[in-house]
């Protein structure tokens, strides 16, 4: 059994494992169901509409590579990121005296498809040309959101909400290619880097989106029944995953 106590700090609260209680796991679910929505760009339970995450347009990108052996240009068009709104929420933690919350999503799969156009030369003389759609798989990406509440005016509010996007093994698959082995480990650092270099963006959109919902939640309620939604109870305490 977990109990929190004044002396404890976020991090010490974090190591210790506390769940929230019932009411409070509701209330998390309810707020991330209504993420779920607004992130496929419809009108969320709060009443909440934001442009669509998933699928997210990614603007196109011209990327250039020169040495010795390998001079090229590369156009990343029509691109488009999916899965983002698949998640399942993996952990949630609650310190009601420091009035942290702490959620870890895990997400299955990110696939980022779309379609390049490559120009260029081997060796300054053998010229290249290809094009065609191409797919970024990235398994199990992990999401963890920290909000930090304040009161004001007699409710809690959001006063920092930030989120972290870890992204591990990432796979592509390239159709049309030619120009060998080279071009084709060229071509696939390039689309691993997009997709990474993505990862602040989405983090960004996603603590925007979160932090609008939260307080459009926290909103309904006074001080006091905000506290008793998130306070741990030693009759309903619980660990483990949430799906």
């Amino acid at each position: 059994m977990v109990r929190y106590t004044a002396g404890m700090t976020e991090h010490s609260a974090a190591e210790e494992g506390g769940a929230v209680s019932a009411a409070g796991e509701e209330a998390i679910r309810a707020i991330l169901a209504s993420l779920r929505e607004s992130m496929k760009g419809e009108e969320g339970s709060g009443g909440i509409v934001a442009p669509p995450m998933d699928p997210m347009a990614l603007e196109t990108q011209v990327i250039a590579h020169q040495n010795s052996a390998l001079n090229i240009t590369v156009r990343l068009y029509n691109m488009s990121l999916t899965g983002l709104s698949e998640f399942i929420i993996e952990d949630v933690r609650v310190n009601v005296q420091l009035l942290t919350l702490i959620v870890c999503l895990g997400i299955d799969t990110l696939q980022l498809n779309g379609e390049y156009d490559l120009q260029g030369k081997l060796l300054k003389v053998i010229p290249i040309s290809a094009r065609g759609p191409f797919t970024v798989t990235t398994n199990n990406a992990k999401v963890t959101l920290r909000v930090k509440l304040k009161e004001c005016r007699g409710r809690l509010e959001v006063r920092d909400l930030t989120s972290d996007l870890i992204l591990e093994s990432v796979r592509c698959r390239l159709s049309q290619m030619t120009g060998g082995a080279l071009v084709s480990r060229f071509l696939n650092s390039v689309l691993t880097d997009v997709l990474r270099q993505e990862r602040q963006r989405l983090a960004h959109d996603l603590s925007v989106v979160l932090k609008t919902l939260l307080n459009k939640e926290l909103g309904n309620f006074n001080l006091g029944v905000s506290l008793q939604l998130l306070r741990t109870s030693d009759k309903f305490m619980r660990r483990g995953s949430l799906y």
